[in-house]
């Protein structure tokens, strides 16, 4: 038997109940034939139906936000029924941001959500995140910064991107990579990348550079660089590609530019920005708030995008798979986060490089076998 604790967090709200047990009584085969004999009860019967649209049009934007690896949505039936606009008695929540009801108790399945539709995708990841299984044990996942990255790949659509976008993206990758290289050879060069670096890093992580660049470990102070980084330094720090960059850029927005790329592949920020609009502020990742996570340090977070578009065009993806790979990609990232602090950044870039060792690897195996075929 349930506790009164676990009633009240799987059971509250009045209206929500009997909304559910509305449905659960409705015989329209029943009804229409009551009624078959005469037509204002035949079009009143229409206003049975305004429940199962109700939970139509709500489906449809679960579905839509649907976090990669949701469980949820697909093993409680009664989750989508179950949204409640109101809230609790005395504290309504109809205009108020989703949020996520009665989590934990095993008789509710997972929670509800209450509120509005306004912040769904974030509530939906939220209340999805704990059922992806890291492949590590005691792998320490950041309450806040899953979501985001949940929502991150959801939220934007890449149906208008383009093959030159990717390549872009990629070159200024590659571009970054190449000045840090150059960096080791060269201290003028590391001056200008430190600087420039300084502006998007904490100092501590930017004094390990330097030591790295100082000692000609190339290989060790790019782990300490992330993809956002990278990004930045292709486009603020002058190289003998920025000529190449310049002559890629077309305008437009579906071109290969600052703007369009900002808003392809950025990340939505309700809390820094106020909108969820995707888009790139290029700020220093924030720091933990009291020893906690907050939405301020994952929103900015920025890098997996961009490492997901420069990994699509090494594997010669077409842009419209992304709405596929970018979920699944984000998934396994998230599994393979093993940190052992909040502070550790370098984890995620250490998750997502896997990630992307293995789909490289696989592409590799594919070619092999393809040849072996002709």
């Amino acid at each position: 038997s349930l506790s009164s604790t676990e009633k009240n967090a799987l059971s509250f709200g009045y209206w929500t109940e009997k909304h559910i047990d509305n449905q659960r009584k409705l015989n329209l085969r029943a009804s229409i034939e009551k009624a078959q004999n005469n037509p204002e009860k035949l079009t009143d019967l229409r206003g049975q139906l305004a429940p199962i649209l109700r939970d139509t049009l709500v489906g449809f934007n679960y579905i839509h936000y649907a976090p990669p690896g949701a469980q949820i949505l697909q093993t409680n039936p009664l989750f989508v029924r179950s949204h409640d606009f109101l809230g609790l008695q005395g504290s309504p929540q109809t205009w108020r941001a989703t949020e996520v009801f009665g989590s934990g108790w095993p008789a509710s399945a997972g929670g509800k959500l209450v509120g509005s539709l306004t912040s769904l995708p974030y509530a939906l990841a939220e209340a999805e995140q704990n059922f992806l299984i890291p492949t590590k044990e005691q792998a320490l996942i950041w309450g806040d910064l899953v979501p985001q990255m949940l929502v991150s790949a959801v939220v934007p659509r890449w149906w208008n991107v383009t093959s030159s976008q990717l390549h872009w993206v990629s070159l200024h990758m590659s571009a970054g990579e190449t000045l840090l290289a150059e960096a080791a050879l060269t201290p003028a060069t590391r001056t200008r990348v430190l600087a420039a670096l300084n502006s998007y890093a904490p100092p501590a992580r930017v004094h390990k550079v330097d030591q790295m660049l100082a000692e000609g470990d190339v290989a060790l102070a790019l782990e300490q660089v992330t993809p956002s980084e990278l990004f930045r330094l292709a486009a603020d720090v002058p190289s003998d590609m920025s000529d190449a960059l310049k002559r890629l850029s077309t305008p437009g927005r579906h071109g290969a530019n600052y703007a369009a790329v900002s808003q392809t592949f950025g990340t939505p920020k309700p809390t820094l920005a106020n909108s969820f609009r995707p888009e790139l502020l290029n700020l220093r990742t924030f720091p933990t708030l009291m020893g906690y996570s907050s939405r301020i340090m994952a929103e900015s977070w920025e890098s997996n995008m961009l490492f997901y578009a420069a990994l699509a065009d090494q594997m010669h993806v077409a842009p419209e798979q992304l709405n596929v790979l970018i979920p699944a990609w984000t998934q396994q990232t998230v599994e393979r986060i093993f940190a052992t602090h909040l502070e550790d950044w370098p984890a995620l870039l250490r998750s997502l490089r896997l990630v992307g060792d293995d789909v490289r690897q696989k592409a590799r195996k594919l070619s092999a076998a393809a040849a072996e075929n002709d």
